[in-house]
C-alpha cells in the first residue's frame, strides 16, 4: 500500500507519547506472540502467522502506552483462556494478572469510556466493545484493529486509526 508507512510514521509521532488503543484481536494476537508464540495459528490466531506477531509486537513497541478500555481487556482474557489450556493456559493468567489488572510500569493503560458517550448507532451495529473504541477514538487517540466495520467507523468520523490488515498486505505476511 503506498505511502503506508509514511503514514505509521506520521502517527506514530503524533501519538507515540500518549500511546495507541488497541482491539481484542491486535491485543490478543500482541501477547500471545510475546508471550507463547507456539500458540499462533489456533482457534482466534488462525489467521496469524509468527511474521504478523512480530509485526505487531515491533509496531506497538514504538507506542509509550498500550490503551485498552475494560471491556478489550475481559474479551481479551476470556478468549485468551479458550485458546490454550492446562498449563499454558495458568501461564497466561499468571502473566496476564499485572497487566491487566495493577497498574504498575509495563501495565496498560485503562480508558474509561462513558456510556453517554457512546453512539447509539454504533451500539447496534458494533456492540459495546467497538462502540466504545470508537468512542474514545474520537477523543483523540490511536486505534489499532483488524476489524473492518470499527476501522471504517472510526476513519469515517475523521479519527485516527490503522487497519492491522493493511500492515500484513505491506509486510508480505498474508
Amino acid at each position: 500500500m503506498p505511502g503506508l508507512e509514511q503514514q505509521l510514521v506520521s502517527l506514530i509521532a503524533k501519538h507515540g507519547e500518549r500511546g495507541i488503543l488497541v482491539d481484542t484481536n491486535v491485543l490478543l494476537l500482541y501477547l500471545f506472540g510475546k508471550l507463547l508464540p507456539a500458540a499462533l495459528g489456533q482457534k482466534r490466531l488462525a489467521k496469524y502467522s509468527l511474521e504478523d506477531a512480530d509485526l505487531i509486537v515491533q509496531f506497538v513497541g514504538r507506542f509509550g502506552h498500550i490503551l485498552a478500555t475494560q471491556h478489550v481487556l475481559a474479551e481479551t482474557s476470556n478468549l485468551a483462556r479458550q485458546i490454550v489450556g492446562g498449563s499454558a493456559r495458568d501461564f497466561m493468567g499468571r502473566q496476564l494478572y499485572p497487566w491487566f489488572c495493577l497498574q504498575t510500569p509495563g501495565s496498560f493503560k485503562h480508558c474509561d469510556v462513558p456510556g453517554a458517550s457512546i453512539d447509539a448507532g454504533l451500539f447496534a451495529r458494533l456492540g459495546i466493545t467497538d462502540a466504545g473504541l470508537a468512542s474514545l477514538v474520537r477523543s483523540d487517540h490511536l486505534l489499532l484493529t483488524d476489524d473492518l466495520d470499527l476501522y471504517i467507523a472510526a476513519v469515517s468520523s475523521g479519527s485516527d486509526a490503522i487497519n492491522f490488515a493493511h500492515m500484513r498486505e505491506a509486510a508480505g505476511t498474508v
